[in-house]
């Protein structure tokens, strides 16, 4: 939000409210007496509802980061776990119904909002956009080879699917250890021990590093060659547009926000979500300079021109105008 707020020219003034301290609360808002309420958390959107004779005083926007319900997907379908997500949908479409707009960050999650949770609610799409100076500043960086073949960069979580890399790494581990490639992880989270574990119970322990959590981690991208990104769920995945700054290959599985980034065979690679034995096929491929050059540049082509901090400035500004006409 901050980035964007710098974005908005001296026209427009300010100011961050954060749900962790319990500042999003209708009476701490409408005292700034706002013409617009932007909303980026689903518990802030509920602390601004809660209060059922206390109503925000502007309109409110809302950015959906990405569809949270695709993680039923995935988990066992139990009687318990169809409640979680009856429940989780009924409080997310009574809130959505309560805005103004909702803005979606790609097309594929407009349409989810559309028929899954049935919003009458008006839908903008704006992609996340990453800051200009830093894209004129990729133009003289292209690829770079690191010290690692490859490199993930994610909070360890069952999301991100670092246990489907790791198998991928153990089906061509001989291929791996011949060519001297190796994988640097990057990143904290709750199953980053059980990932260690996994590595050691493959018998891959010499071809990955775990580096833990990093400051700053996507200035890391540049010491692996290829990034690898094997979510199994995301919203807009800011990291690849981060890695197309910099001009480099990514290797990223087919779910939606990095599909939407990532057209498989021109600007990146794309594996089924999931699929160990597809991202194996990738890892054990050779990736002459030259294509890693000519991929990345295409990345960079593809994020420089449609998702700038400029251009998602642009259309938010253009929310807020429509949403204080009514």
């Amino acid at each position: 939000m901050r980035l964007l707020a710098e974005n908005f020219g001296e026209s427009f003034e300010s100011r961050v409210f954060y749900s962790v301290r319990g500042e999003c609360a209708a009476q701490v808002v409408n005292a700034w007496r706002p013409d617009v309420i932007h909303v980026n958390h689903v518990r802030a959107l509920l602390q601004l509802f809660a209060c059922p004779w206390r109503h925000p005083a502007a309109p409110v926007v809302f950015t959906v980061h990405g569809i949270h319900l695709r993680k039923y997907d995935f988990l066992p379908k139990t009687a318990a776990n169809r409640l979680k997500r009856r429940l989780r949908l009924a409080l997310e479409r009574h809130l959505y119904g309560k805005c103004a707009r909702l803005v979606a960050l790609t097309e594929t999650d407009a349409e989810v909002l559309r028929r899954v949770y049935r919003t009458k609610t008006p839908i903008s799409v704006i992609p996340n956009g990453v800051n200009g100076g830093d894209v004129r500043e990729g133009e003289a960086v292209c690829g770079g080879r690191g010290a690692y073949a490859f490199i993930a960069i994610a909070r360890f979580d069952f999301q991100k699917g670092q246990d489907v890399l790791l198998r991928a790494i153990a089906k061509v581990q001989s291929e791996l250890r011949v060519r001297r490639w190796r994988t640097l992880l990057i990143g904290g989270g709750e199953t980053l021990a059980a990932m260690r574990q996994l590595a050691d119970g493959l018998g891959i322990g010499d071809l990955v590093t775990f580096a833990g959590e990093v400051r700053g981690a996507a200035r890391s991208l540049d010491r692996g060659r290829v990034l690898v990104a094997p979510s199994r769920w995301e919203g807009f995945p800011l990291l690849l547009c981060e890695a197309g700054v910099r001009k480099k290959f990514v290797i990223a599985s087919d779910c939606p926000g990095n599909r939407d980034i990532i057209e498989d065979g021109k600007s990146g690679r794309l594996f089924s979500v999931g699929d160990a034995d597809a991202l194996s096929d990738l890892l054990r491929q050779d990736y002459p300079d030259d294509a890693v050059a000519r991929v990345g540049a295409a990345l960079f082509a593809r994020v420089s021109t449609d998702f700038s901090v400029g251009q998602m400035a642009a259309k938010t500004r253009a929310v807020y105008a429509k949403c204080m006409l009514g």
